[in-house]
């Protein structure tokens, strides 16, 4: 599995999250609240709209065009039978944050 340096640790300390483009996919690295930091795609299943634009409270959050709600940390949707947002590899080396190029679940 392939990992990319994308961020580091210390641009975390003020934000809870960021937003990257990796592979023309929308990517979002977030600080859970135990302070762990994870990477899941930011794009909504329903009309592939951009879930960085919608409400993020916590692990939740909620597509601004239709509503549909997604855990970013499980990538579980919360309110429709839908497929769960594609996780990333992340790991920290030091102050360095690197991810995996694909989700993880499509890495063979």
């Amino acid at each position: 599995m392939k990992y990319v340096k994308i961020a580091n640790v210390s641009d975390f300390e003020s934000k809870r999250f960021r937003v990257f483009t990796i592979l023309a996919k929308k990517v979002g690295i977030f600080r859970g609240e135990d302070g762990a930091l994870f990477a899941t795609e930011l794009v909504c299943k329903h009309q592939n709209w951009d879930l960085s634009t919608g409400r993020i409270e916590g692990n939740l959050c909620t597509c601004p065009r239709h509503g549909w709600q997604y855990d970013l940390r499980t990538g579980e949707c919360l309110n429709h039978d839908s497929a769960p947002l594609r996780r990333y590899g992340l790991r920290c080396d030091g102050d360095d944050i690197y991810i995996t190029l694909r989700p993880i679940d499509s890495e063979s």
